[in-house]
């Protein structure tokens, strides 16, 4: 008599959530934090931010000193805790290692899990993302040399640098597994004159094509432009944002004209933006940018010589 035997196979195996940018990225397996329906992000310039360790590479006085002033991140961490933003960005941080021993001193109980920078070898202001959601690819422009064409004396000048091309990079921010951000984090050359606005412009329009580039790979890619631009509202580093041709590289900027965000305790420029292209511009809820001030303006002060920015974004899955 033949004995015949049944086997039903059952397929074993983890089934792992993808990054909404590239499926083979998997988002953290014991992540735990949901925005829930709406997102926030804010940019802060906070003014020579460091630890108390003296990095060998770089040749600074405050850096090498190491001098952290406890009143300044007294108040920080009081600002980041009424703030509640998913994700900070900050310019004029050291690194994302002194940030996190500062996270860990100051603020170890507001959930910034993830921190990451694409810093200079040899100078101490940095642009670093603190954020309570995962982080994917990161890209630095550190190694690219942009184009600084300006005219000095009656005489037209050419030249390049890559030197400050370190504080611009775009961070891939996963939301959730079916939703993400393309974060640019940006802190634009300082000062005023025709050299140092060429840099600037040089600096723009690099990221332009990069962006351009990242939309012919994903044409429904949301991007966020977020930093000390050290332009002007109405100078031609901001017009060449908001006027750029290609429909889904061109910004928008939610803030009135009006509004400035230095000096701290009297403001009466603007340096600081939050801007964002048409794919984001749906999702960006009305009215919610505005400079943040938890603080008399004094107090503000003693955190940093410009003013914070926060965006709220409403979560959607496409």
């Amino acid at each position: 008599m033949k004995k015949w035997l049944l086997l039903t196979l059952f397929p074993i195996g983890i089934f792992a959530q993808s990054s909404p940018f590239n499926p083979a990225a998997a988002f953290p397996a014991k992540h735990q934090f949901n925005t829930g329906d709406t997102l926030r992000i804010m940019t802060w310039n906070v003014e020579h931010l460091v630890d108390d360790k003296d990095d060998p590479y770089v040749n600074n006085r405050k850096e090498d000193a190491g001098e952290v002033n406890p009143e300044k991140m007294r108040l920080l961490a009081e600002a980041l805790k009424l703030a509640a933003a998913d994700v900070v960005v900050f310019q004029e941080a050291e690194s994302a290692n002194a940030v996190e021993a500062l996270r860990d001193s100051f603020f170890p109980d507001l959930g910034y899990t993830y921190i990451a920078d694409a810093r200079s070898r040899d100078w101490y202001q940095n642009v670093v993302i603190l954020s309570k959601l995962p982080l994917g690819r990161m890209v630095s422009y550190g190694n690219v040399h942009t184009p600084v064409s300006f005219e000095e004396e009656g005489e037209q000048k050419y030249q390049t640098q890559n030197y400050i091309n370190t504080r611009i990079w775009t961070c891939e921010l996963v939301v959730n597994p079916k939703y993400g951000i393309y974060l640019s984090g940006a802190h634009l050359k300082a000062g005023g004159g025709n050299r140092n606005r060429a840099m600037r412009l040089g600096q723009i329009a690099y990221w332009q094509k990069e962006m351009a580039r990242q939309l012919r790979d994903d044409a429904e890619a949301n991007i966020l432009l977020v930093g000390d631009l050290n332009s002007y509202r109405d100078g031609p580093e901001i017009e060449a944002l908001l006027t750029y041709p290609h429909p889904q590289v061109q910004l928008f900027d939610p803030l009135d004209p009006s509004i400035n965000t230095h000096p701290a305790d009297n403001p009466s420029r603007r340096l600081d933006y939050m801007l964002y292209n048409q794919n984001l511009a749906n999702e960006v809820i009305y009215n919610s940018c505005h400079v943040f001030l938890p603080f008399a303006p004094e107090q503000m002060r003693v955190i940093s010589d410009h003013l914070p920015v926060i965006l709220d974004i409403e979560v959607k899955a496409k």
